[in-house]
């Protein structure tokens, strides 16, 4: 059995990486694991009250994630997962995944300016685009950080690597980051599990 794919699509909140993800289940016919949907099921499962509340969730959402990802890798099919992978946190629960359940990783990041991805936070809180469980803080401290802390890290686990610049999303080229991760599954061998 060929060793599978792992799709790892990471970016700050706002950056699309939602859109993107999704995009890409459907056009590689690969399952998506996303964080913040296990989130949501458990916040219409569990309800949700604050920030404390929202973290706890999403602790245990990051498990789920993992936990699934590690099935679905160990029956060697390639799959995406989505999330805002944190270097400190999430490169060890990879080299976990990895020990329980190889993969070769591809990584994408979702990157865009400051200005434009605090602006979107504001406007999908207020058209109610945001599961209101999430709780985001809109404060003017945090929107500043929003603002001024740059592209998340990529994750050091190897691997391709590409960045898309989501801050105009009609200039995003779904079907050329499309065409980019199929031309690195073939050149790395189709995993199985896969569909052309």
């Amino acid at each position: 059995m060929q060793v599978p794919f792992l799709i790892i699509v990471t970016g700050h909140p706002a950056t699309g990486k939602t859109t993107l993800s999704q995009a890409l289940a459907a056009g590689l016919r690969l399952p998506l694991l996303s964080k913040d949907a296990f989130k949501e099921l458990m916040f219409d499962g569990l309800g949700w009250s604050d920030r404390e509340w929202s973290r706890r969730v999403g602790s245990t959402a990051i498990t789920m994630l993992y936990h699934a990802a590690a099935t679905i890798l160990a029956s060697g099919q390639s799959l995406i997962m989505e999330s805002n992978f944190r270097v400190d946190l999430d490169t060890p629960r990879m080299q976990r995944l990895q020990a329980l359940a190889p993969f070769r990783p591809i990584q994408i990041r979702c990157v865009a300016h400051g200005d434009v991805l605090a602006e979107r936070i504001i406007r999908r809180v207020a058209l109610g685009q945001r599961h209101p469980g999430h709780c985001d803080d809109m404060s003017p401290e945090d929107l500043a950080v929003v603002r001024t802390r740059g592209d998340i890290e990529p994750l050091p686990i190897g691997g391709p690597l590409l960045t898309v610049d989501t801050t105009d999303p009609a200039k995003v080229d779904v079907p050329a980051v499309t065409q980019w991760v199929t031309a690195q599954m073939h050149a790395q061998g189709l995993g199985q599990g896969s569909k052309e």
